[in-house]
C-alpha cells in the first residue's frame, strides 16, 4: 500500500461544463442587470432561465444559460407610424 505522506493531489482541470457561476457573473456575461436574470429565473416566466436554488444561494451552469439564450425566442415588434410635427400656425415661410 502506498505511504499516505507520499501520496500528491492533483487538481484536474474542470471542464467548462463543471463550473458554476453566480446571478452577478451572469449579469456581467450578458451585459444586462442583475435586477434582470432575477426576473427572468422567475417560474411564472414563459421561459425561465435555468437555475440550481441552494438555499438562499443562485447557482448557474453557463452552458445551460448559454442554450437558453440560443433557444430564447425573439420578440417582434409591431411597426412604428413616423408622426410629422405640426406646423405652427401665424408663421410664414
Amino acid at each position: 500500500m502506498p505511504n499516505p505522506k507520499n501520496v500528491v493531489a492533483i487538481d484536474a482541470p474542470q471542464s467548462a461544463s463543471d463550473q458554476f457561476i453566480s446571478i452577478e457573473e451572469v449579469a456581467r456575461r450578458l451585459h444586462a442587470p442583475e435586477s434582470w436574470v432575477r426576473e427572468k429565473i422567475r417560474r411564472r416566466s414563459p421561459n425561465p432561465m435555468p437555475v440550481f436554488n441552494l438555499g438562499r444561494h443562485l447557482l448557474f451552469d453557463w452552458a445551460q444559460v448559454e442554450e437558453w439564450v440560443r433557444n430564447s425566442p425573439r420578440p417582434t415588434h409591431a411597426a412604428h407610424k413616423r408622426r410629422w410635427r405640426k406646423k405652427p400656425e401665424g408663421k410664414a415661410a
